[in-house]
Formats: structure tokens, sequence, C-alpha cells
């Protein structure tokens, strides 16, 4: 889960181990390296822990990251007493909270954590990535995530916003072609559509790879169920499971080709190479 990342500022290799380290705690909201384990130790030498896309981290993360690390570092001030830099926009995506209502989305953040009162506010005044002829949408985007964009008021479009011309494909082509239609295959990584689902960007994918040259290579999935009772076996089929694509998960039937760009949404195999990579 990329909610929480962690860096010390030395080189590569310890980087990979520390992140590895802190994604059980946010998935377990436990620890369990002690203050004289090889973990334990590497922890009281980190100096300073980068936080990023913080919106999305759940508050009781961050209260299992304030618990370990007092354990660990034999210190009641907050974190054990380590700099932590947060750094996000909570114009963005909160945590999920299955079939949550908004109160508890928001209650679930880390705001609305007992440590969020230790944190000190600074903000960005400048997007450095913005160029001189993007810097209207991204007026536009801002205004959008604070929720003070105008709304149409007519019957037909009430509550919609109106979408900037330049977002908008007009023509009779797909959006994969107009993406990655004048692109060399080179350059593909530099591309990429967002999709709101999970279900169009398997769809998006399927037409992309079609774009690749290659021999397209499938991989299957290896479902079967863990139980010894034969009903529980018939009600959940393995062709049922193979119909499943749950989030975060690839597909069952997994085609690529040479060339096709692969991210990884989370560490599978840190020895084997298997791993997000923060650069």
């Amino acid at each position: 889960m990329d909610w929480y990342r962690a860096t010390l500022l030395t080189n590569e290799s310890t980087l990979h181990g520390l992140f590895n380290l802190l994604v059980p705690i946010l998935d377990n909201c436990t620890c369990n390296s002690t203050p004289n384990s090889i973990h334990g130790s590497f922890l009281k030498q980190v100096s300073l822990f980068l936080l990023d896309e913080t919106s999305m981290i759940p508050k009781h993360a961050l209260n299992a990251s304030d618990r370990s690390l007092k354990d660990v570092c034999n210190n009641n001030f907050p974190f054990g007493g380590k700099v932590i830099l947060f750094g996000g926009d909570f114009r963005q995506i909160l945590p999920v909270v299955k079939r949550g209502q908004p109160a508890e989305i928001v209650a679930s953040c880390i705001k609305s954590s007992l440590q969020w009162r230790w944190v000190q506010k600074f903000t960005l005044t400048e997007n450095m990535r913005v160029h001189n002829g993007e810097r209207k949408f991204s007026q536009w985007l801002l205004k959008l995530g604070s929720g003070i964009m105008p709304v149409k008021e007519e019957a037909l479009f009430k509550g919609c916003i109106e979408i900037p011309y330049q977002c908008i494909i007009r023509e009779n082509v797909s959006i994969v072609d107009k993406i990655f239609g004048d692109a060399e295959q080179i350059d593909y990584f530099k591309r990429v559509i967002l999709t709101p689902t999970n279900v169009d960007s398997l769809s998006i994918n399927d037409e992309v790879l079609e774009c690749l040259p290659a021999e397209v290579k499938i991989y299957l999935s290896a479902h079967q169920i863990g139980t010894d009772d034969n009903n529980e076996r018939n009600n959940s089929p393995v062709e049922f499971l193979n119909s499943l694509t749950p989030s975060g998960m690839p597909p069952h039937c997994l085609k690529l080709k040479i060339g096709c760009v692969i991210m990884l949404l989370r560490n599978l195999d840190l020895k084997a190479g298997l791993a997000m990579v923060l650069e």
C-alpha cells in the first residue's frame, strides 16, 4: 500500500530496507521490532522520516507508528523524538473506508488523530512543475479541489461543472489514439491515462497493449480454495475466482509484451527485485 514512505538520508539500499519495515505497521497497526533487534537499532539511527501522500494515511496507521517509535527509541516524545515530514494535499483522496459515510471518512483521516496537534503546517506557494501554458489549468484544478468551482443551474445540467476545452476529445478518435498515437514506443512511459475505475483501466490497458508490435505473453493466476469443506469449495469454484480482479491485484489473465510498462502497487519480493523504487 502506497500510504507510507520513509527514508533515511543515506544510500538507496537503506531506503528500501526502511520502506519494507514500515509497511507492516500500516497493515497490522503493530510493529514487532524490539529496541534491541536489528530493525529497532536501525530505526534509532533514522534522523528524518518522509511521509508522502499523507491525505491517504488512516489515523490508526499514524497512531501505530507513534507507539512503535516511542517503544523502540525508549522516548515518550511524539514519534519517539524523531522528525516526521508530512507531504501531500488534502484536496486529494482521503483514506478509503468501505461503505463509509463522509463523516466516517473524515474521522479516519490523520487530521483526526491525537498526533496531529503536534504538526506545524507549511504551505507551498508555487507549483514548480507547471509550465507557462498550464497555469490556467492548474488554477482550475485548485478551485475544483477546494470546492469553489461554479456549477450549472440549468435543469438538465444542474450541479455539473464545465470541463476545460483542452480536456475534451471532440474528434471521432479513442483516448488511447489521442494520448499514444503520436508517441514513439520508447516514450510510452512518459504518458498516462487516469481512470476512475479498475474496469476502465483494464480495458484501456488491453487497447494500449495492442499498439505494441511485440508478441503477447499470457500469464494466468493460480487460484485455489483453502478449505477442506467440499460445500465451501462448491460455493466458490475456481472459475468464479478467476473472474475476480481485487483492488491492487492483476487480472487472472495477465497479458504482457516486451516494452510495456509495469507498475508495482506494493512490495512483493525485495530479494527478487519486485519492489517499488523511490527516486
